[in-house]
Protein backbone atom coordinates (compact mmCIF):
# COMPACT_ATOMS: atom_id res chain seq x y z
CA UNK A 1 0.00 0.00 0.00
CA UNK A 2 1.43 3.35 -0.91
CA UNK A 3 2.76 5.65 1.78
CA UNK A 4 1.60 9.24 1.77
CA UNK A 5 4.56 11.63 2.18
CA UNK A 6 3.31 14.98 1.24
CA UNK A 7 0.19 16.53 0.08
CA UNK A 8 0.16 20.65 -1.06
CA UNK A 9 -2.66 22.60 -1.82
CA UNK A 10 -1.37 24.82 -4.14
CA UNK A 11 -3.02 27.92 -4.37
CA UNK A 12 -4.54 29.80 -7.92
CA UNK A 13 -1.92 31.52 -9.89
CA UNK A 14 1.08 29.93 -7.54
CA UNK A 15 4.08 27.90 -7.73
CA UNK A 16 5.58 25.42 -5.62
CA UNK A 17 8.54 22.54 -5.93
CA UNK A 18 8.71 18.80 -4.89
CA UNK A 19 11.03 16.10 -4.59
CA UNK A 20 10.91 12.69 -5.97
CA UNK A 21 12.89 10.11 -5.47
CA UNK A 22 13.39 7.38 -8.14
CA UNK A 23 10.39 5.15 -7.59
CA UNK A 24 8.26 7.41 -5.85
CA UNK A 25 4.92 8.73 -7.62
CA UNK A 26 3.28 12.23 -7.30
CA UNK A 27 -0.04 13.09 -8.19
CA UNK A 28 -1.37 15.91 -9.91
CA UNK A 29 -4.99 16.47 -9.16
CA UNK A 30 -7.08 19.04 -10.56
CA UNK A 31 -9.48 21.35 -12.75
CA UNK A 32 -7.78 23.97 -14.45
CA UNK A 33 -4.52 24.09 -16.12
CA UNK A 34 -1.02 23.07 -14.52
CA UNK A 35 2.24 23.47 -15.71
CA UNK A 36 4.50 20.89 -15.04
CA UNK A 37 8.33 20.86 -15.70
CA UNK A 38 10.77 18.44 -14.44
CA UNK A 39 14.33 18.56 -12.81
CA UNK A 40 17.28 15.95 -12.22
CA UNK A 41 17.71 16.39 -8.63
CA UNK A 42 21.12 15.13 -8.87
CA UNK A 43 22.20 17.55 -11.79
CA UNK A 44 19.55 20.12 -12.12
CA UNK A 45 21.07 21.51 -15.39
CA UNK A 46 19.44 18.28 -16.81
CA UNK A 47 15.56 19.11 -17.46
CA UNK A 48 13.13 17.83 -19.21
CA UNK A 49 12.33 18.92 -22.85
CA UNK A 50 9.22 18.69 -24.91
CA UNK A 51 10.97 18.32 -28.07
CA UNK A 52 12.66 15.57 -27.05
CA UNK A 53 9.99 13.88 -25.50
CA UNK A 54 7.66 14.48 -28.85
CA UNK A 55 10.71 13.10 -30.99
CA UNK A 56 11.39 9.74 -28.69
CA UNK A 57 7.53 9.08 -28.44
CA UNK A 58 6.78 10.11 -31.88
CA UNK A 59 3.01 11.57 -30.74
CA UNK A 60 2.18 15.24 -29.58
CA UNK A 61 -0.05 13.96 -27.30
CA UNK A 62 0.79 11.87 -23.81
CA UNK A 63 -1.21 9.74 -21.51
CA UNK A 64 -0.91 6.31 -19.71
CA UNK A 65 2.11 4.51 -20.30
CA UNK A 66 4.19 7.26 -21.62
CA UNK A 67 8.16 8.59 -20.35
CA UNK A 68 9.04 12.15 -19.90
CA UNK A 69 12.52 12.50 -21.52
CA UNK A 70 15.20 15.35 -20.92
CA UNK A 71 16.84 17.16 -23.04
CA UNK A 72 19.95 14.60 -22.89
CA UNK A 73 17.05 12.05 -23.78
CA UNK A 74 17.11 9.63 -20.61
CA UNK A 75 13.63 9.22 -18.87
CA UNK A 76 12.88 10.99 -15.83
CA UNK A 77 9.13 10.07 -15.33
CA UNK A 78 6.61 7.81 -16.91
CA UNK A 79 3.31 8.73 -16.40
CA UNK A 80 1.23 5.47 -14.58
CA UNK A 81 -2.30 7.07 -14.34
CA UNK A 82 -4.46 9.69 -16.47
CA UNK A 83 -8.28 10.24 -15.94
CA UNK A 84 -8.14 13.36 -17.96
CA UNK A 85 -10.63 13.01 -20.77
CA UNK A 86 -8.95 15.20 -22.86
CA UNK A 87 -5.51 15.41 -24.09
CA UNK A 88 -2.37 17.25 -22.28
CA UNK A 89 -0.64 19.97 -24.58
CA UNK A 90 3.02 19.37 -25.60
CA UNK A 91 2.76 22.23 -27.75
CA UNK A 92 2.23 25.51 -25.88
CA UNK A 93 4.65 27.19 -24.02
CA UNK A 94 4.26 28.51 -20.29
CA UNK A 95 2.47 31.74 -19.64
CA UNK A 96 4.26 34.98 -18.28
CA UNK A 97 4.36 38.61 -17.57
CA UNK A 98 6.19 39.35 -21.22
CA UNK A 99 4.08 36.77 -22.76
CA UNK A 100 0.44 38.62 -22.06
CA UNK A 101 2.67 41.77 -23.12
CA UNK A 102 3.25 40.69 -26.09
CA UNK A 103 -0.20 39.29 -26.77
CA UNK A 104 -1.74 42.61 -25.74
CA UNK A 105 0.29 44.00 -28.17
CA UNK A 106 -0.56 42.04 -31.19
CA UNK A 107 -4.44 42.32 -30.23
CA UNK A 108 -5.19 43.29 -33.73
CA UNK A 109 -3.79 40.16 -35.21
CA UNK A 110 -6.06 37.21 -36.39
CA UNK A 111 -4.81 34.73 -33.93
CA UNK A 112 -5.09 36.51 -30.87
CA UNK A 113 -8.44 38.14 -31.90
CA UNK A 114 -9.65 34.49 -32.09
CA UNK A 115 -7.98 33.94 -28.53
CA UNK A 116 -8.95 37.09 -26.88
CA UNK A 117 -13.00 37.11 -27.95
CA UNK A 118 -12.85 32.76 -26.90
CA UNK A 119 -11.43 34.29 -23.20
CA UNK A 120 -13.96 37.44 -22.89
CA UNK A 121 -10.28 39.79 -23.12
CA UNK A 122 -11.23 43.57 -23.91
CA UNK A 123 -8.09 44.85 -21.96
CA UNK A 124 -4.89 44.11 -20.67
CA UNK A 125 -6.10 44.27 -17.47
CA UNK A 126 -8.85 41.59 -18.03
CA UNK A 127 -5.30 39.37 -18.01
CA UNK A 128 -3.05 38.03 -14.95
CA UNK A 129 -0.40 40.57 -14.64
CA UNK A 130 2.13 37.37 -14.02
CA UNK A 131 1.83 33.99 -15.02
CA UNK A 132 3.47 30.12 -14.95
CA UNK A 133 6.87 31.16 -15.77
CA UNK A 134 7.04 33.63 -12.49
CA UNK A 135 4.99 30.98 -10.52
CA UNK A 136 7.53 28.07 -10.74
CA UNK A 137 10.55 30.63 -10.54
CA UNK A 138 9.15 31.40 -7.10
CA UNK A 139 8.44 27.37 -6.88
CA UNK A 140 12.02 26.13 -7.22
CA UNK A 141 13.76 29.26 -5.58
CA UNK A 142 15.22 27.27 -3.02
CA UNK A 143 17.55 25.42 -5.78
CA UNK A 144 20.14 26.73 -8.04
CA UNK A 145 17.66 27.03 -11.25
CA UNK A 146 18.79 30.09 -13.37
CA UNK A 147 15.39 31.37 -14.48
CA UNK A 148 16.42 30.86 -18.43
CA UNK A 149 17.26 27.16 -17.65
CA UNK A 150 13.16 26.60 -16.65
CA UNK A 151 11.98 24.52 -19.72
CA UNK A 152 8.57 24.46 -21.37
CA UNK A 153 6.28 22.33 -19.56
CA UNK A 154 3.63 20.35 -19.69
CA UNK A 155 0.40 21.44 -20.05
CA UNK A 156 -1.50 19.30 -17.69
CA UNK A 157 -5.53 19.53 -18.59
CA UNK A 158 -4.85 21.66 -21.30
CA UNK A 159 -6.01 20.54 -24.64
CA UNK A 160 -4.82 21.98 -27.62
CA UNK A 161 -6.35 20.72 -30.62
CA UNK A 162 -4.38 20.21 -33.50
CA UNK A 163 -5.88 20.85 -37.02
CA UNK A 164 -4.60 19.98 -40.54
CA UNK A 165 -3.72 23.47 -41.00
CA UNK A 166 -1.29 23.82 -37.98
CA UNK A 167 -3.30 26.06 -35.96
CA UNK A 168 -4.26 25.18 -32.45
CA UNK A 169 -7.71 25.51 -31.10
CA UNK A 170 -8.14 25.59 -27.44
CA UNK A 171 -10.55 22.68 -26.19
CA UNK A 172 -10.13 22.76 -22.62
CA UNK A 173 -13.64 24.28 -21.40
CA UNK A 174 -14.90 21.43 -23.09
CA UNK A 175 -13.02 19.07 -21.57
CA UNK A 176 -13.20 20.82 -17.64
CA UNK A 177 -13.46 17.61 -15.09
CA UNK A 178 -17.25 18.43 -13.73
CA UNK A 179 -17.08 19.82 -10.20
CA UNK A 180 -16.58 17.29 -7.44
CA UNK A 181 -14.53 14.77 -10.28
CA UNK A 182 -10.95 16.53 -10.25
CA UNK A 183 -9.01 14.84 -12.59
CA UNK A 184 -5.61 13.66 -11.78
CA UNK A 185 -2.67 12.22 -12.92
CA UNK A 186 0.29 9.75 -11.76
CA UNK A 187 4.06 10.25 -12.48
CA UNK A 188 6.66 7.79 -11.46
CA UNK A 189 9.82 8.65 -11.00
CA UNK A 190 12.79 6.74 -12.82
CA UNK A 191 15.39 9.31 -11.44
CA UNK A 192 15.73 11.80 -8.32
CA UNK A 193 13.39 14.77 -9.75
CA UNK A 194 12.57 17.61 -8.81
CA UNK A 195 9.41 18.54 -9.69
CA UNK A 196 8.13 22.33 -10.72
CA UNK A 197 4.66 23.29 -10.88
CA UNK A 198 2.24 26.38 -11.66
CA UNK A 199 -1.62 26.41 -10.61
CA UNK A 200 -1.96 28.45 -13.85
CA UNK A 201 -3.75 31.73 -13.73
CA UNK A 202 -5.75 30.93 -17.11
CA UNK A 203 -5.91 34.03 -19.48
CA UNK A 204 -9.24 35.13 -17.93
CA UNK A 205 -7.95 34.68 -14.26
CA UNK A 206 -10.50 31.45 -13.45
CA UNK A 207 -7.54 29.10 -12.82
CA UNK A 208 -8.19 26.90 -9.59
CA UNK A 209 -5.89 25.63 -7.22
CA UNK A 210 -3.72 22.28 -7.77
CA UNK A 211 -3.96 19.57 -5.07
CA UNK A 212 -0.30 17.24 -5.32
CA UNK A 213 0.69 14.30 -3.51
CA UNK A 214 3.64 12.42 -3.23
CA UNK A 215 3.93 8.74 -2.33
CA UNK A 216 5.99 6.43 -1.56
CA UNK A 217 5.41 3.14 -3.70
Amino acid sequence: MAKLLKEELVPPNSGSSFVVKKGQRIRIEGYTTCDFVVFNLDQLWERFDQARTKANLVKVYVTTGDPLFSKINNIMMTIVEDTYKGKHDLQYGMCSRTKRDVDWARRDTPAIQYWFKEWGITKREDMPMHGCYENIMAGVRDYPVLPIDIPSPLNLFQYMDIQPDGRMIDRRHEFRPEPGKPAHVDFRAEMNCLVGLSACPETNMKGQAVHVYVFDE
